[in-house]
């Protein structure tokens, strides 16, 4: 019962949050802000307070590059992007699904996030074109390259398109390892977002792991990265067996 009351005063907080967030934005932008100010304004504010209070509990590893970057990480659960912009800043690229859900697209879109539709070949030749072009801007972009997401343990194959563009743009590309603790987070399969929520946020906390790795350059990044982040979730799946089988023991 605490659990359901929880995920329930958690939405509203999440919903009450980004529309207030929304309404600011709109207001510096009547006001003459610039768009992309206001819109960077709307994502630091909001992950200042927002994830904290929906129970998330990260530990960190590794050192975020603070350079222009394309940051590549394994994809659990839209909380994903969440989890990483809490530690860097950059425009998020992804499925132009998102950008329907009620709140959380608009949400997402002012917050600088870029949609693509991954069916459609002349949308993923657009959405390369558009990351090579901000990293040449210095602007960072975060992708999850398998593209879509998976329970794991390891990553599924790995699109090469954000690779060739920041190999192009002559910027480094940065692994991120993400893991968590409950077999809650996982939004695969049929799941769909309010109801995935709400059996989400039950939990007290969201508890887990972010791994930074090491900055990539050259040609074969899209492998090496993939590699990385296997290797780091492996670890963490044979550490988490060893803590289970020591409190059984």
């Amino acid at each position: 019962m605490k659990g359901r009351l929880r995920s329930v005063l958690r939405f509203f907080y999440f919903a009450f949050s980004t529309t207030f967030g929304i309404s600011g934005f709109l207001w510096k932008i009547l006001l003459g802000e610039p768009k992309n100010i206001a819109g960077l304004k709307f994502r630091r504010r909001w992950l200042n307070h927002v994830p904290r209070r929906l129970g998330l509990r990260m530990q960190e590893e590794g050192t975020p590059c603070r350079d222009t970057c394309l940051y590549v990480g394994n994809h659990i659960a839209y909380i994903d992007p969440i989890v990483v912009l809490m530690y860097v800043d950059a425009s998020v690229i992804a499925k132009a699904e998102i950008s329907k859900w009620p709140l959380v697209g608009l949400g997402a879109a002012i917050g600088g996030t870029i949609f693509v539709k991954r069916e459609e070949k002349s949308s993923r030749d657009a959405v390369a074109k558009t990351i090579r072009e901000a990293l040449e801007n210095k602007m960072s972009i975060l992708v999850f390259p398998e593209g879509t997401t998976s329970a794991g343990p390891a990553t599924l194959p790995f699109r090469p398109r954000s690779f060739e563009a920041a190999s192009l743009a002559g910027v480094p590309v940065q692994p991120i390892a993400i893991s968590f603790e409950s077999s809650k987070v996982p939004y695969i399969g049929d799941d769909t977002f309010l109801p995935h929520f709400f059996r989400l946020f039950t939990l007290k906390e969201i508890r887990g792991k972010i791994v930074f790795g090491p900055l990539l350059y050259g040609d074969n990044t899209c492998e090496t990265a993939k590699a990385w982040i296997d290797n780091e979730l492996t670890k963490d799946q044979l550490t988490t067996k060893f803590h289970e089988c020591t409190q059984k023991a």
